[in-house]
């Protein structure tokens, strides 16, 4: 089960997500990036952020098949 309030840069609405409106994504090269997480627009953010989360669940189940 998923716990979309550990995923905050999916909440357009989360207080991290706030607009630098001159700063440009360094995805996709549009203006209007979001501050906490980085210079990202929100859309490439999200995908960024289930990249690597899907790269962290990897990583847990390698470690836990290795555990046996």
């Amino acid at each position: 089960m998923e716990q979309e309030h550990l995923k905050p840069w999916r909440d357009p609405n989360h207080p991290g997500n706030k607009i630098r409106p001159r700063v440009r994504c360094i995805g996709c090269g549009t203006r209007g990036c979001i501050t906490a997480w980085g210079p990202w627009c929100f859309k490439c953010n999200v995908e960024r952020m289930e990249r690597i989360d899907r790269a962290f669940d990897s990583a847990r189940a390698a470690l836990a098949a290795r555990r046996g």
